[in-house]
Formats: C-alpha cells, structure tokens, sequence
C-alpha cells in the first residue's frame, strides 16, 4: 500500500502551500495586514501546522487504515457519514476555487476571446488523467518539477532588486497592526491547514511517522518563499497598489522585464508554476476520490475519477460570475467554512482518546 517516501511529501506540499499563495493570495493578505503581513504569515502557519498536526495523531492511532472507513467506529455511522460528506465537499470546493481563479488568469492574460468552458474542460481532462494514474504519479509529478519552481519562484525578486525602495522596509518594524495581523493570519491559517487533510492519504505513505516532520520542513521553506516574493511586492508597490492588483507577483514580474531574454523567459515562468497548480488541483482531488471509494467500500479509486473532476469543473463554472464575486467570497464566508473542515479530525482525534480512556478505566 504505502507508496510516497518523505523526500516526496517535503517537495509536493512546499509547492502545495506557497505556488497558489503567490498566485493569488499575495493581494488579499497584503489588503488584510498592509506591512504586517509576515508577521500574518508566520503566525497563520503555526496555526495551520497545529490543525495539521491533530489530523497526524488521529491518523498515527491506526496508521495503516484509511480515515474514511475507520471513522465510523469513532463517531458512529450517523455522524461519520455527514462529516465526510462536508470535508469532502469542502475538499472539491477548494479545488473548484483553485481551478477558477486558474482559469480566471489564463483567460485574462493569454487567452483573452477564448470561452471560459474550453479552457475549464481543457484543465480538467489533464487532472483526471492525472487522478486517475493515481497518488504516486502525483507526488513524483511534483519531485520532477520541485527545483525548477523553486528556481523561477526565486527568480522573480532577484530581477527586481535595482527597483526596490529599500528605506521602506523599517515600515515591517514600526507599522503592526493588531486586526490586519488577525485577519491576515486566520487567511493564511486556512491555507496552511489544509495539509490536515493528508489524514485521507496516510496509509500511502512509507514511515508515515515521519510525516509531521515532512510537512514542517514543508510550511518552514514555504514561508522562506512566500516572503522573499511578498516582500518584494511592497517595497516596490508599496502596499496599497498590491491591494487592489488581481496578480501583484505577475505585476512584479511584467515590471521588472528589462530585455527581450526576460520576456520570453515569462511564459516559461508561468508555465512551470501553472503545473505545480495542477499538482496542487490533482492532489485534492484525489483525497475526495480516495474517502468516496472508502466509504462506499471500493478497492479502486479510478471509477471516481472522471466524475469528481468534472464536478469540480463544473463548481469552478458555476461557483461565481466574476473575479470580484471570487473575491467577495474569499472576504465573506470562504475562510471559516475551509478552517471549521480542516477542524473535524481534531473532533475524531478527541473523542478517540476520551472512547480510549474510559475503555482503559472500565
């Protein structure tokens, strides 16, 4: 069964976590915390990294069986089934939010006429192909393109360091602000958090003991990365222009183009990065696919694959209208909702323990 080695779990949750926070977090958090911001970030991926770690202890209680069928014994089928029920559409919908806000960008930037179905659809077949071939082939996916993200990532505030204002940068120190760090890390907390559902996949992975350790070198080099591009943005920008910016790291990239070798050199930035998205997009997929196929007792996830990928397109079609609904609902709702999902294993991990104590009294 167990398939994933560690080095695999490091490399595919560094791009899990910070390729979509630089995509398309950086004007949000920036908004919510202003020059804050990376105090927002540490303090949202501690918190992140503690719903991470409950899911890990329930899922360490019974490290070779599968969270969605071993839950039952926890809470009793009546509360189990629901429970799964709303993690996993909390689950598809995250994919769905991913897959829009993807789809949004290719549209708006290179493929501007084209109908927003063909590009959806296009990124769909991709992903379930990619489901389908199963966990491993995602997770060796992501070790095949790690350091070549981890490169053009890096790239981008190395070219901009002549534009940088320099005697900005004090403001990190001297400009806190009590209810932007709040909001900004409940933002990143919801991000980070969703690491907590590596419960549905744990049984795949070799010396899964190993795995909180895994994923905090993960959340540490993630928070090296976001910052180096975060930063960045607002010594250049200042922080009120990011604010209101759709793409500020793609902003930053189009301003620092200073020759013909820079320009064509971005399309392949963005390429590379749109793939660690499709990594991100197939790995949540398959961990709905994966609780489906236990729950209604299956030995293959691959009857799944197709139909929770096209339901995950059509959630990104019809989940909003238009970029600014896309951005009201990360304001209003879309943060508790994936923070109360992330929170359920703790639930299971509690009353476990208090099932295991009265059992050792009696």
């Amino acid at each position: 069964m167990a398939k994933i080695n560690q080095l695999q779990i490091y490399m595919l949750y560094s791009l899990y976590l910070f390729t979509s926070t630089i995509g398309f977090l950086i004007g949000p958090i920036i908004k919510k915390s202003h020059y804050s911001s990376w105090v927002s970030i540490f303090i949202g991926a501690i918190l992140g990294l503690i719903l991470t770690y409950g899911s890990f202890l329930l899922a360490m209680r019974r490290p070779t069986q599968f969270f969605s069928s071993y839950g039952k014994k926890i809470m009793g089928r009546w509360i189990h089934y629901p429970l799964m029920v709303f993690m996993i559409f909390a689950i598809l919908c995250i994919a769905a939010f991913i897959l829009r806000e993807l789809q949004d960008l290719v549209i708006q930037v290179y493929l501007p006429d084209t109908p927003q179905w063909a590009v959806s659809s296009l990124f769909g077949i991709c992903i379930a192909y990619a489901v389908r071939s199963g966990i491993e082939s995602i997770f060796r996916a992501a070790q095949g393109i790690f350091f070549f993200t981890i490169a053009g990532i890096l790239f981008i505030p190395f070219i901009v360091s002549k534009e940088i204002n320099y005697d900005m940068a004090i403001a990190f120190l001297n400009h806190m602000e009590l209810a932007g760090i709040t909001n900004g890390s409940f933002l990143i907390a919801s991000l980070f958090g969703e690491m907590a559902f590596i419960v549905f996949v744990m049984p795949y992975i070799i010396s899964n003991e190993k795995t909180m350790k895994s994923l905090t070198w993960a959340t540490i080099t993630s928070i090296f990365i976001i910052l180096a591009n975060l930063l960045p943005v607002i010594l250049v920008f200042g922080p009120e222009l990011p604010s209101n910016l759709t793409y500020p790291e793609f902003e930053l990239l189009r301003f620092a183009k200073t020759s013909t070798f820079l320009e064509n050199l971005d399309p392949l930035l963005i390429a590379i990065w749109l793939s660690s998205l499709f990594i991100k997009i197939s790995l949540l997929i398959f961990a709905a696919t994966a609780g489906l196929t236990h729950i209604f007792s299956l030995k293959d996830h691959k009857p799944f694959s197709f139909v929770i990928t096209a339901l995950v397109v059509g959630l990104s079609l019809t989940i909003v209208r238009t970029q600014t609904e896309l951005n009201h609902l990360l304001e209003h709702g879309w943060i508790p909702f994936v923070l109360i999902s992330e929170t359920i294993p703790l639930f299971y991990l509690l009353v476990d323990w208090l099932r295991s104590l009265l059992v050792k009294r009696s």
